[in-house]
């Protein structure tokens, strides 16, 4: 199950997770049902709440169409509030509940929006009372996708107000009696199947994105779309297959007469063509592609932790020229070539940031994984789930698959509490993929040093029965001579051990967490030592960085928490002698008040992508910054990152940048130079309550794709409008607008700048106590 708000799905949304609805996908055919539905949304005769149902069956576009209906910029403008959500076989009410007010709220300017604490101490009742209070009086559109079971809309109908103002409901459903329970006005409607023409035009549009079907392929390639019998996803599937395929008559011709013989076999096309495309595949992206079964369903998966597993798992095959990471990411793009795998979520710069899998190929990838036994269920079969549950989890390489699997180097158990405390079984001693909570660790010291196979592990620490004012890892890690990769999730504070230095393989150390910091023991003496493969460093003390930074010179993602004192003046560590070092993020955190001066770091110079948090730097620093970095694409600026009432822009700052995101900054006034930014793709606006205008001339910048605007005041949202509406008058029909949340209240309207000045006067006299270790701790010099 996933619920999430979407925002404009077609735009890659930076700022929150959706639905594993991915991008808009290509639409051919259905000119006409968009324009029924965009009717029955607009109708001016029917006030009443409705529901709108698409039916059809797997792959017929239900999904694609009510994207494209959610997209359309008159249905965004038509409705207060838009929200998606999809439904999985296995729901859990609450769960739905929890996603649906969490997309309502943020869309409320994120006014008295709730913490986790508070949503998981409220019943069912309450949080339904708050999702309707959320709606009340407020025009809605809300889409349920993929609904299997009628008792999702009893469980949910009492939470959507009536108030006669033309809101709307759209399921989508392979099940007409599902989708009739809603006794909406109209009838369902009932997804027909491409024409041949349609289906020719879908094919061309896949195979050659860029450019017509040659002539000689022409005749043969109709012929195929033609068996595909009007089915978009066997469509898409099999101009997967042509895409990767010698573009030749001959070679095409033998796709098409196995496509034939699949499909005389059996008359459900769509499972034997992806069987098909899974045959064409080269051998070291099966195991890639079967892995998915793993995952929930619906579930959207980050990449970087996909491609962390699967390097863990020895799916990536080691070339000298490039990391593991890079080719991980090779496999998953041509994956999504073939269009077995779906993009979910984009990077700023095209990238994939999110995937997903159609239910279809996750049913295949569960049957086929069964007949090559592929990640195999070892023990009792657990309602558990890898990323869904907050339970215990073994991805392991257990001798049976080794033996019965070609390729198969993982498999898949779900385990409980008392079995994972008997780590004498002997299968655990090959485990490699392993995801548990801290209190397990703790219980199992003695025993973790068995996992000697152990690759990756992720520690779960927020789980409500167990509360940690700070995390301690026992001093036995250092015994996982093969780990590679180490994610923390927690509420508060972690401590590795001193001996982490000697743990040469580490890949990656990531702690996932709001507010807590990665500590990092001192050795009773110092020692030189070289992590030579970690590439990834999150949320670390500033203090733990003096010395083991100097320990990790391949590093490429580094996150710094907490600032230092330099010369007298509050500033961050240096980092320019990590000469691959790509992004990087500084968060001052508690004492994020005292101004910070960034004049005096040395950064390196090909850093890409740079983040700065509660950091109130001031505006003419920037400038110092912008020419400092010269190959910089990404800058992020967030929670009063940055004070003062006008950012002034030079010509020269940030000559490479593409993206710049400004969350909660105290701006008022923002003056540019005549050629800003020269190569800005893309701007994001999240409330900036203060600022009045974005500049015109931003809208001048040849490059520009998108402005989004967030939660802020209408005047800028118009100024947005204004500048697309100046680019249209001389051409330029490219530049997209995302503006949701905009027209905040007068309450809304605090000024940052006195907020942030309120925060920083506190601070100095937290600071001036002596009372307060820390704050002593963080005036001392570096």
């Amino acid at each position: 199950m996933a619920a999430e708000q979407v925002g404009d799905l077609s735009s890659g949304d930076s700022s929150r997770a959706y639905a594993s609805t991915g991008e808009e996908e290509t639409i051919v055919g259905f000119e006409e049902e968009v324009l029924i539905i965009k009717e029955q949304l607009d109708d001016q005769v029917r006030k009443q709440l409705d529901v709108i149902s698409i039916v059809g069956m797997a792959g017929l576009g239900k999904t694609t169409l009510a994207i494209k209906v959610y997209n359309d910029s008159f249905v965004a403008y038509h409705f207060h509030i838009r929200a998606w959500i999809t439904i999985s076989q296995e729901y859990v009410k609450r769960d739905l509940l929890c996603g649906l007010l969490s997309s309502v709220e943020h869309l409320k300017n994120g006014v008295d929006q709730m913490s986790d604490e508070e949503v998981n101490q409220m019943s069912d009742e309450e949080l339904a009372q708050r999702l309707y209070k959320s709606l009340k009086r407020r025009r809605y559109f809300i889409v349920m996708d993929d609904i299997w079971d009628g008792r999702v809309w009893f469980d949910l109908k009492t939470c959507f107000p009536n108030d006669n103002n033309g809101s709307r409901i759209m399921f989508t459903s392979r099940n007409e009696d599902v989708a009739s329970l809603a006794k909406s006005s109209r009838p369902p409607l009932f997804l027909r199947f491409l024409t041949e023409d349609e289906s020719w035009v879908l094919f061309q549009q896949k195979v050659f994105p860029r450019e017509t079907c040659p002539p000689q392929l022409t005749e043969i390639g109709k012929h195929i779309a033609k068996k595909c019998q009007g089915v978009p996803l066997v469509i898409v599937v099999v101009a997967g297959i042509l895409t990767n395929e010698e573009q030749s008559p001959d070679q095409w011709e033998t796709v098409g007469e196995t496509l034939n013989s699949q499909i005389a076999a059996d008359p459900q096309i769509w499972v034997k063509t992806v069987a098909l495309s899974y045959n064409h595949l080269p051998h070291y992206l099966k195991p890639c592609f079967l892995y998915f079964r793993v995952f929930p369903e619906d579930f959207q998966v980050p990449v970087w932790k996909l491609i962390w597993l699967w390097v863990a798992e020895g799916f990536i095959r080691e070339t000298r020229e490039k990391s593991l990471e890079d080719v991980a990411e090779e496999y998953l793009m041509e994956l999504i070539g073939r269009s077995l795998v779906l993009v979910s979520r984009r990077r700023y710069d095209g990238g994939v940031k999110a995937c997903a899998i159609h239910d279809l190929l996750r049913d295949f990838c569960i049957n086929q994984a069964e007949k090559e036994c592929f990640l195999q269920q070892n023990f009792r079969v657990l309602p558990v789930s890898y990323f869904a549950q907050p339970k215990d989890l073994f991805i392991d390489d257990s001798p049976s698959t080794l033996n019965t699997s070609i390729f198969g180097f993982a498999t898949h158990s779900g385990c409980t509490k008392s079995e994972l405390a008997d780590l004498d079984y002997p299968w655990y001693e090959f485990v490699r993929v392993l995801r548990t909570s801290a209190g397990m660790i703790s219980i199992n010291r003695s025993k973790l040093e068995k996992l000697v196979h152990l690759r990756y592990l992720e520690i779960d620490t927020r789980r409500r029965s167990v509360s940690f004012s700070n995390v301690y890892l026992p001093t036995t890690i250092s015994n996982l001579k093969n780990l590679e990769t180490l994610i923390i999730s927690t509420r508060s504070s972690v401590t590795l051990p001193h001996c982490i230095r000697e743990m040469v393989t580490l890949r990656h150390l990531h702690l996932i967490t709001k507010r807590g910091i990665l500590r990092i023991e001192e050795p009773v003496a110092s020692y030189p030592f070289s992590l030579d493969n970690l590439q990834t460093l999150s949320n670390i003390d500033v203090w733990s960085c003096r010395d083991f930074l100097a320990g990790t010179p391949n590093i490429r993602k580094l996150g710094i928490r907490d600032c230092i004192v330099k010369n007298g003046l509050f500033t961050f560590p240096d980092t320019d002698f990590l000469n691959h070092l790509q992004e990087l993020k500084l968060w001052c955190g508690r004492f994020g008040s005292w101004p910070i001066r960034l004049g005096g770091i040395r950064f390196p110079t090909n850093l890409r992508k740079l983040t700065l948090m509660e950091s109130t730097v001031k505006w003419n620093e920037m400038s110092t910054l912008g020419k400092s970095l010269p190959n910089l694409e990404v800058l992020k600026l967030m929670q009063v990152a940055c004070v003062g009432k006008c950012w002034k822009t030079s010509d020269g700052d940030f000559p490479q940048l593409k993206f710049l995101k400004l969350v909660a900054i105290p701006i008022e006034e923002w003056e540019v130079s005549s050629n800003p930014f020269p190569r800005l793709q893309r701007l994001v606006l999240i409330r900036c309550c203060g600022l009045q205008s974005i500049p015109s001339e931003i809208g001048e910048v040849p490059t520009l794709q998108m402005i989004e605007v967030r939660d802020c005041n209408t005047c800028v949202a118009n100024s947005a409008h204004k500048i697309k509406e100046e680019q249209l008058n001389i051409g330029n029909k490219w530049l997209q607008i995302v503006d949701s949340g905009n027209g905040a209240s007068p309450r809304q309207l605090v000024s940052w700048d006195e907020e942030a000045n309120r925060i920083w006067m506190k601070m100095k006299r937290i600071s001036g106590s002596a009372k307060n270790s820390e704050a002593k701790r963080s005036c001392k010099e570096y």
